[in-house]
């Protein structure tokens, strides 16, 4: 299994470039409305709310014309990046290079919700977040600078998708932080999809 998150992708004209894509291990999943625990390993902890994609068969190279049919499964997610690691590695535009992005607990995720059930598809897919005493988010897919079809065509290129393969889609350039005490709750149309403790 694989996590795959896009770098941007969110808000303003269709760039010219492509999107930044990196890669989470397993351990960064974080599930079934589980707490998130604050590292000590950085000052600070920012959630960029997006959209995640859960991969629903195996493919490689696969044309944007046919990828609605690799995944039919959508939720809210959220990409924890750490800012201000106490001990920062050189290189990286966050100080540690991936470190910041992928640690355990990184990738927050809610509960799958059918495309077919969503009143927008996939192509227009409301979401929320909203952190209390943190502010909140809300954004839709159709905001996305480059599609979900798009985007696995372009990933499917390098790597073969494979069932349980989660796509964390965009990152917008505002995110949410998080400290302890706040509760978390995301929704997908309108359906609460996770509620969660920051401890």
């Amino acid at each position: 299994m694989k996590v795959i998150g896009i770098y941007g992708n969110y808000g303003g004209s269709k760039p010219s470039e492509l999107p930044g894509v990196y890669m989470m291990s397993d351990s960064s999943l974080l599930k079934d409305g589980k707490p998130f625990f604050v590292p000590n390993f950085a000052e600070r902890f920012v959630a960029y709310p997006t959209v995640v994609v859960q991969i629903c068969r195996l493919g490689k190279n696969i044309a944007k014309k046919f990828a609605h049919r690799y995944y039919d499964k959508l939720t809210v997610g959220l990409a924890v990046e750490a800012e201000g690691l106490k001990e920062p590695f050189a290189g990286g535009d966050c100080g540690a290079g991936a470190l910041c992005r992928v640690f355990d607990g990184a990738a927050i995720m809610g509960d799958f919700v059918d495309v077919a059930e969503l009143a927008g598809g996939a192509g227009d897919a409301a979401f929320e977040v909203n952190v209390e005493g943190g502010g909140n988010f809300t954004g839709s897919t159709a905001l996305l600078q480059r599609d979900i079809d798009e985007i696995i065509e372009y990933i499917s290129r390098y790597m073969t998708l494979k069932i349980g393969d989660y796509v964390f889609v965009c990152r917008p350039s505002e995110g949410l932080p998080l400290a302890i005490g706040m509760n978390v709750v995301a929704t997908l149309g309108r359906r609460e999809v996770v509620r969660f403790k920051v401890k």
